[in-house]
């Protein structure tokens, strides 16, 4: 009967650890959801609390980020390479403290550059960051 008791005790003691309590720290998705094939470069900023930007693992887009002292603002660059043009899916990766609360994060276009470096038109662009 005390091994039983004991077996129970430990399984409820497991149960408890793998439990979703707690943050879970990763990358959240920064995604474009049309493809731009006219434009080759986008400027947009992430908003929530942050700890950096990078290009995603196999991307081919050079991604280019300044984050706010505070770490609740980054400015953010991606550029298609020559001859190409911006494709709908994933543009850039946020490490955050907590994948989890991805719907506190918000990406906002400022602007939009062609293959000439000309400005672009951000009408119709539309971002979003979530769970890869």
């Amino acid at each position: 009967m005390r091994r039983w008791l004991a077996c129970a005790a430990c399984a409820v003691v497991a149960a408890g650890c793998a439990s979703d309590q707690g943050p879970t720290a990763g990358e959240l998705s920064v995604r474009l959801a049309t493809a731009r094939p006219a434009d080759r470069a986008v400027l947009f900023t992430v908003t929530g609390h942050l700890h950096g930007v990078s290009a995603a693992s196999g991307s081919v887009y050079r991604v280019f980020a300044d984050t706010a002292a505070n770490g609740d603002t980054a400015r953010v660059v991606v550029v298609a390479p020559a001859g190409t043009g911006l494709l709908a899916g994933e543009l850039a990766r946020v490490r955050v403290d907590d994948v989890r609360k991805a719907g506190s994060y918000v990406a906002r276009v400022i602007d939009a550059a062609t293959a000439a470096y000309t400005v672009g038109d951000t009408a119709g662009m539309s971002l979003s960051v979530v769970k890869p």
